[in-house]
């Protein structure tokens, strides 16, 4: 029976007991803060990077894993496997996907299918695991691959922001900067689809929660929700309560937006992954 194994990056924002449990490898991405560079989640914790966001100098920056990287990751899980899927955040939003395709050309092109997932954090994550659990049911390369395709094409991924101030440090604000004009103080709600797409804007915290359940219910039936909080969950819960109600009957998960999005968003960012039915 062939062996198929999954390597994501730290983007997937995976708790690590499951993605240990369902050996998924986490290739981590760099975080650059006042001249020290921390591999996410394995040098700094979504907790204490978010505690220095909130007291510390200093602006955050991040970079992708080398194809060195990737590289070893690859040749070192080959000695067991058959095939590799390796599954990652958004190609416009990182150079990661570009580091792992590279690798791949470089170890076995036909043995590792690199898979851009047009979206990141949980529902990235929310992939990595499903394409696991069919490699762990005896799923050949190209049985994952198909899976891993058709899930990019159902996948949702919904971010409010307090303030655009993140956005335009990290260079990552594109159509939001022309949607929001330069009133960095509003509530953007944006989605990621392949890019930082703007859905609306509101004055408010409270109207920007009220509005993104609003926008997550117009997506219909889903099969899977989670909500996401960055560093204060209470805004999130709120949430949670909103979606329950258009939603009644599903267990609405929970999760975090680690240190890379978090870099970019800001500490009070909240989100919701979908999976549409």
């Amino acid at each position: 029976m062939a062996r198929i194994r999954v390597v994501t990056d730290s983007t997937a924002d995976m708790d690590e007991g499951e993605a240990q449990g369902l050996g998924i490898k986490v290739v981590p991405l760099n975080v650059h803060w006042n001249g020290d560079t921390y591999r996410d989640k394995v040098e700094i914790s979504t907790d204490e990077f978010y505690r220095k966001l909130r007291e510390e100098k200093g602006t955050p920056k991040t970079s992708q894993p080398s194809a060195g990287q990737f590289e070893a990751a690859y040749r070192d899980l080959l000695k067991d496997a058959d095939g590799i899927i390796s599954v990652h955040i958004a190609s416009k939003l990182s150079g990661t996907f570009n580091s792992a395709l590279l690798a791949a050309k470089n170890v076995a092109p036909d043995r590792i299918a690199v898979i851009d997932s047009q979206i990141t954090s949980y529902s990235l994550g929310l992939l990595a695991t499903k394409v696991a659990r069919l490699a762990e049911q005896g799923g050949s390369l190209d049985e994952c691959v198909s899976l891993a395709e058709g899930l990019v094409s159902r996948l949702r991924l919904f971010c409010c922001v307090d303030t655009l101030e993140f956005l335009r440090r990290g260079g990552r604000i594109g159509n939001a900067q022309a949607f929001a004009g330069n009133l960095l103080s509003i509530k953007l709600i944006f989605q990621v689809l392949g890019e930082v797409v703007p859905v609306d804007r509101v004055r408010t915290r409270a109207a920007a929660i009220k509005r993104t359940a609003e926008v997550v219910a117009d997506l219909g039936a889903v099969e899977e929700l989670a909500v996401l909080y960055g560093d204060d969950p209470e805004p999130a819960e709120q949430l949670l309560v909103l979606l329950k109600e258009r939603y009644p009957g599903m267990t609405v998960l929970r999760g975090r937006l680690g240190p890379v999005l978090g870099t970019h968003t800001g500490p009070r960012v909240i989100g919701v992954s979908a999976l549409l039915a």
